[in-house]
């Protein structure tokens, strides 16, 4: 494959000029592995050197520097003086809840005794019918919320990406958050799917079969009443390709549990729940977060981290 022919080539490149500078000519055999030190800014002009006079091919047919766009997922990059390879995994985070108090700078309280704004009511009609309540998201949220809080390395200023504007994605996949699906406006007359009046979703349209989708659903939980279970979720359903829902069920994780003493405190939670993409229906389907409880308790979503594995 051209990716191992390139890091291939690299290590062959860098012995043969490491055995130059030390003025042998040679092509020694105990060069031995490579050190941090042995790759720098004069191998990346060094490779390009060597592809540009054709006498290394680096794709198989053709020359020309190296690109990540030509060359796949190995980048040779004058960074500083860092060389590396790109990762075909990756992950976004966001904190864009719609269910973030806007009067609040969309900041949770953090009085343990929290007002009506300072949390989404888990009520006992819900504990009554068993209710999955699903967290949207809120573009507003995300603009106010997702913002860099780093100057290096340089912010690319993308929004409508996440907290990372897209840096840290893999380099096929545009975004993970979808923050203005309308999921009523594009199913009308719906009913009883758990997604209804529900807006954004985590969006897996650009996976590949045989990824692995891996979200930490981030929240407080303010207990209510004592000896209280509470079982955090990926309310999800897959959908055909013509987007007809064809089966609607909480992908579920370990539940937690707060005893005696709880009662009006609040506990973060930072739970992490995995998922196959294997078919075109996972790769089409809707997922969101949810939370089920046994007793009345008031949430506070945080954040998500959802990363791509492969």
């Amino acid at each position: 494959m051209a990716n191992k022919f390139i890091l291939d080539s690299m290590i062959d490149l860098e012995k043969k000029r490491k055995a130059m500078m030390n003025g042998s000519g040679n092509y020694p055999t105990n060069v031995g592995v490579l050190g941090a030190d042995d790759v720098d800014k004069s191998l990346v002009n060094y490779i390009n050197d060597e592809i540009a006079a054709g006498r290394i091919n680096a794709s198989g047919g053709g020359s020309g520097s190296l690109t990540d766009g030509d060359y796949g997922n190995v980048v040779v990059s004058e960074n500083g003086s860092n060389m590396f390879v790109k990762s075909v995994s990756g992950y976004s985070h966001s904190s864009a809840f719609a269910a973030r108090p806007s009067v609040n700078g969309y900041q949770w309280s953090t009085d343990e005794n929290p007002a009506f704004e300072n949390g989404v009511s888990y009520t006992a009609d819900d504990v009554a019918n068993e209710i999955w309540k699903v967290f949207s998201l809120s573009n507003a949220a995300h603009l106010a919320l997702d913002n860099p809080y780093w100057t290096t390395p340089t912010p690319t200023g993308t929004t409508g990406i996440g907290l990372f504007e897209g840096e840290n994605l893999p380099d096929d996949i545009t975004t993970l958050f979808d923050y203005t699906y309308d999921y009523d406006t594009e199913n009308p007359g719906s009913s009883g799917t758990g997604f209804e009046g529900s807006v954004g979703r985590i969006k897996l349209n650009d996976l590949q079969y045989g990824d692995q989708v891996r979200v930490r659903f981030e929240y407080n939980i303010i207990p209510q009443i004592a000896n209280t279970t509470v079982e955090p979720a990926l309310w999800y359903a897959n959908r055909d390709e013509s987007d007809n829902i064809t089966y609607t069920f909480p992908l579920t994780t370990s539940p937690s549990f707060y005893g005696a003493g709880t009662v009006g405190k609040s506990y973060l939670n930072r739970i992490e729940i995995s998922a196959w993409i294997t078919s075109s229906e996972d790769v089409n389907a809707l997922t969101l977060p949810a939370i089920k409880s046994d007793n009345p308790v008031i949430i506070q979503p945080v954040g998500m981290l959802v990363t791509i594995i492969r």
